[in-house]
């Protein structure tokens, strides 16, 4: 399963600081950390949700500069907003980078898969619409639908598609675990090619002892058929039940990522 890094992210103050100050050296060590706990891929987002347009493009630019110096990972461009994920795009010199993310609400949409079709990378796609977050589970799947007829409409592989079925807390909502587990089941049987992605830290919002709830949630997503998850590697408990995970499954051939990952975490202790 892939790991995307969630901590460049500007709704987190120290980040937001570190944005705001242009801070170089606090936004290297943090991709740093992400890039050598594990992470595939490293999420960028610029926003701290009132950003304004103009502003948040200047700042993605910068922090892509910034990113693609620490890591040689792929990078995800992060942002509601097209033009902000169009201005880091630009700026990217390494791997194909990820775009996140689109959803079914027209414009949103049609700008999104543009993007998407010029890179030819991997998209993030949210179960939602010009609406907002359906509260059924036929719901997100009837924004999946619109995404994923649109994309196959302007030639976009399947397999570039994530869907994230929108992890809600399930201290707002006893079903909510439940609902992203047949949610990700499903697509993967409705849309052939499709892949998954979730947002794992949301399920325990508003709870204690949230590394338990996230990697035990974590292991059921796998076993659903979860393929990728935007999380914190740095977590060593979800890391390495990340790993046990995908080798018990048969997806770590003879176990080597789960002994790549103990060997970093007991040489780090040394």
């Amino acid at each position: 399963m892939l790991i995307i890094g969630e901590k460049i992210n500007g709704t987190l103050k120290g980040i937001a600081a570190a944005i705001n100050q242009r801070d170089a050296e606090a936004i290297t060590a943090a991709v740093r950390k992400q890039d050598q706990a594990g992470a595939d891929v490293i999420d960028v987002n610029a926003g701290t949700g009132k950003t304004q347009a103009a502003a948040e493009i200047e700042d993605m630019k910068w922090l892509v500069e910034v990113v693609q110096q620490a890591t040689a990972k792929p990078l995800a461009i992060d942002s509601e907003n097209s033009e902000v994920i169009a201005a880091g795009l630009q700026l990217v010199k390494g791997p194909t980078p990820w775009i996140n993310s689109a959803s079914a609400a027209p414009a949103r949409l049609e700008s999104m898969l543009a993007l998407a079709r010029s890179t030819g990378g991997p998209v993030i796609a949210l179960c939602m619409d010009e609406k907002g977050i359906p509260t059924s589970m036929e719901g997100r799947l009837r924004a999946a639908e619109r995404i994923y007829q649109a994309a196959r409409e302007k030639g976009i592989n399947p397999e570039c598609l994530y869907f994230d079925p929108l992890v809600m807390p399930i201290c707002a909502n006893d079903k909510a675990g439940v609902m992203n587990l047949e949610l990700i089941s499903s697509i993967k049987t409705r849309f052939p090619g499709a892949r998954t992605v979730v947002g794992l830290s949301n399920i325990s919002f508003g709870l204690p002892q949230r590394e338990v709830i996230n990697h035990t949630f974590l292991i059921l997503c796998l076993q659903a058929g979860l393929d990728a998850a935007i999380m914190d590697p740095t977590r060593i408990n979800t890391l390495m039940s990340l790993r046990a995970s995908d080798a018990i499954l048969g997806r770590d051939r003879i176990c080597r990522r789960y002994m790549q990952t103990y060997r970093a975490i007991s040489s780090e202790k040394k």
